[in-house]
């Protein structure tokens, strides 16, 4: 499921939020979408949320894919922006795999699955 809040009569973009719910044990899974930005430091960076789901690997993967582009100032361009602060415009896919804690960067070619059947022998965290 994909959250989104803004603050009524603000220019701040909406934040975005992420929960997986397996409804056998009702464990919920926030990743924290913030962690995606650690490959972007020293940069100016903000994304957008375009995609998400499991892996296909057996143990509890959220896949996330973002759009990765330059946080502009009310009012500026990129081009106010150095250009060794830039972003650029990507898409990225991310994993936040809950069986080890290690959050990566994957191919964007990774497949993102809308279900997941987990079975009482499935590792979770």
């Amino acid at each position: 499921m994909k959250t989104e809040a803004w603050q009524w009569g603000s220019d701040a973009h909406g934040k975005q939020q992420l929960l997986a719910v397996d409804a056998e044990t009702g464990l919920v899974y926030e990743p924290e979408l913030e962690a995606m930005l650690q490959g972007h430091q020293g940069k100016q960076c903000e994304f957008r949320v375009s995609d998400a789901g499991f892996s296909s690997d057996k143990n509890v993967i959220i896949l996330i894919r973002a759009k990765f582009f330059t946080a502009l100032d009310v009012g500026a361009t990129e081009a106010d922006t150095p250009v060794a602060r830039r972003c650029g415009t990507t898409e990225e896919t991310w994993s936040f795999n809950y069986a080890t804690g290690e959050i990566k960067r994957v191919g964007n070619s990774e497949p993102v699955l809308l279900f997941k059947k987990f079975t009482s022998s499935d590792p979770v965290k």
